[in-house]
């Protein structure tokens, strides 16, 4: 685990413009949305007295009105997302299945419940659709963030980068899918799983009980689609280093890696995402240490938010060079003497 913590470092660090590059990829892709918002909001405040309130501070009373009166795909951006709220807001439609695209939804949770499909609901379509390429966009990249981590020097250019990412993208975008099926999967055992739970929860002579009951099933849910994300991880390092044609071998070859080193894969996973949660406990403090107040300190918010999500953004590149390494070291040697 310490090996794969210590490798992924280095090859951010040798590497970093390739988190420089999925930050760019992000701005892009959120300025789809942002910028219809913008205009949104300056139709909305013309000649209001919310206007000033907005520019020197913020307006919570007129935000939450304007919040509540919206339909469409503007009503995703309500008050909730701010400072790290958008954390536990992702990771509730995680574990009800809205992500990715609302595909899952139908399962997500105690299977058939109003809370999925309230979860649904309350995504515009057009918001799961941008979700979905921004994803198709991150599958295409990771063929060429990969191939680069493959790589002696870790030098790269656009261009070859690029042609990694098309030279790898169908079969990522297999894997892709094949994660995309295991995760429906989880969510099939889990949706008679949480009425059982649920069930023993109600049961419960004390609220401590209960409350066990419900934070475990949840628990479970996260635990499990974190490991389909590993074996995802691994099958994508597993086509960059022996060059499978093959995603569904490749797949399978994670899965049995990760089983023979649950340890080592998931100890190094859960290693990165207590990083991130470090890393957003200090994104809390430092978004409550001032208040955001006239364009200066707006601009000084949005510098900062983007320096966090580019240092979120290196995390990834992180682990993935930290899977790609802990793979060569493990597996690669027996996977090349056994092809010999």
């Amino acid at each position: 685990m310490l090996f794969a913590l210590v490798e992924g470092w280095r090859l951010l660090r040798r590497s970093f413009g390739l988190a420089v590059l999925l930050l760019v990829a992000n701005v892009a892709t959120a300025m789809v949305l942002a910028v219809p918002l913008a205009g949104v909001l300056r139709r909305d405040l013309h000649e209001k007295q919310a206007s000033q309130s907005m520019m020197y501070g913020f307006d919570y009373p007129w935000w939450s009105q304007w919040a509540d009166a919206q339909s469409g795909w503007t009503t995703s951006f309500g008050p909730e997302i701010f400072g790290v709220g958008f954390v536990f807001r992702n990771l509730d439609l995680l574990l009800k299945g809205a992500l990715p695209a609302n595909l899952l939804a139908a399962h997500g949770e105690a299977a058939g419940t109003a809370g999925a499909a309230a979860t649904g609901a309350r995504l515009d379509p057009v918001v799961l659709g941008l979700g979905l390429v921004y994803l198709l966009g991150q599958t295409f990249l990771a063929g060429g963030i990969l191939s680069t981590l493959r790589g002696e020097r870790g030098r790269w250019t656009v261009r070859g980068l690029l042609h990694g990412a098309g030279f790898y993208f169908g079969r990522f975008f297999r894997v892709a899918l094949i994660a995309l099926v295991a995760a429906w999967f989880v969510f099939q055992l889990n949706g008679p799983f949480a009425r059982w739970v649920d069930g023993q929860a109600r049961e419960s002579v004390s609220e401590a009980s209960a409350m066990a009951w419900l934070l475990g099933r949840h628990a479970l849910l996260l635990l499990a689609l974190l490991f389909v994300n590993l074996v995802s991880g691994y099958a994508k390092a597993i086509v960059v280093v022996e060059e499978r044609s093959s995603a569904f071998l490749a797949f399978l070859s994670a899965v049995s890696f990760c089983g023979r080193n649950l340890v080592r894969t998931f100890g190094h996973y859960l290693a990165v995402a207590l990083l991130g949660v470090v890393l957003i406990a200090g994104w809390r403090l430092l978004d409550g240490a001032y208040a955001t107040t006239g364009y200066k300190t707006q601009l000084l918010t949005f510098a900062l938010f983007q320096a966090f999500m580019l240092a979120r953004l290196g995390l990834r590149v992180m682990r993935m060079g930290g899977q790609l390494a802990l793979y060569r070291r493990l597996a690669a040697p027996e996977a090349l003497a056994s092809a010999a």
